[in-house]
C-alpha cells in the first residue's frame, strides 16, 4: 500500500521516478520497487521521499481500522495531540432515542480543512447515488470508477498539498508552520 502511494504523490506532483529518485537521494531502481510493492522502505528511506515530494511522512501510514477499539484509540489519540471539544445531542423519536456526536477541533486552519471535506463528502455522496441508479451496469462501473479516482485525487491534495495542510495543529502551536524546503 505504501508503494501506491509514493506512486500516486509522485504522479499527482508531476515527476517521475528518476526525478524523485534525484530529489531523494534514493536509487531510481529502489523507487522501482517501492512503487511495485516488491519491498517497503525503512523510515528513514520513507521520510527522504516525503521531504522529496514536500509532504509529512504520515500521509504514507496505514492504519489498520477494524474494531471500535481501533477508532477509538485514534480518536483518543487525536484529543491527545489537538485542542478537540466533543458535544453530544440526544434526537428522539417515537421508538428510539440516538447519540448524536460532534466534534469540533480549535484550530481554524483543521477546522475550514474539516469543512471542505464535509462539502466534498456531500457532493460527492449525491453523485453516487446519482451513478448509482444508472441501469447500465457498466456504464455505472465506469462512472463509479471516475468518481472514486476523483475522490483519491481530492484526499492526496488534502492531506499533502492543499494550502495550510503544513500548519501545525498540536495543542498549544496554534498559529504555528512547518517551513517547508524547496529541494529542486
Amino acid at each position: 500500500m505504501v508503494g501506491k502511494k509514493i506512486r500516486a504523490y509522485r504522479e499527482f506532483k508531476g515527476m517521475n521516478q528518476v526525478q524523485l529518485a534525484e530529489a531523494s537521494g534514493i536509487n531510481v531502481g529502489t523507487i522501482r520497487k517501492y512503487e511495485l510493492g516488491l519491498r517497503n522502505p525503512k523510515p528513514d528511506q520513507l521520510e527522504k521521499i516525503a521531504s522529496a515530494l514536500g509532504l509529512n511522512v504520515s500521509v504514507f501510514l496505514d492504519f489498520n481500522i477494524e474494531t471500535v477499539g481501533d477508532v477509538l484509540s485514534l480518536l483518543f489519540a487525536i484529543d491527545d495531540a489537538v485542542d478537540l471539544s466533543l458535544t453530544t445531542t440526544s434526537l428522539t423519536n417515537n421508538t428510539d432515542k440516538k447519540e448524536s456526536v460532534a466534534f469540533t477541533f480549535h484550530n481554524e486552519a483543521l477546522q475550514q480543512a474539516i469543512v471542505k471535506w464535509c462539502e466534498f463528502k456531500a457532493v460527492y455522496e449525491k453523485e453516487k447515488l446519482d451513478i448509482l441508479s444508472l441501469e447500465n451496469d457498466e456504464k455505472k462501473q465506469i462512472e463509479l470508477d471516475k468518481l472514486n479516482t476523483l475522490q483519491e485525487e481530492w484526499k492526496l491534495r488534502s492531506m499533502g498539498t492543499s494550502v495550510g495542510c503544513h500548519r501545525i495543529v498540536k495543542k498549544g502551536t496554534n498559529g504555528n508552520v512547518v517551513k517547508l524546503v524547496d529541494l529542486t
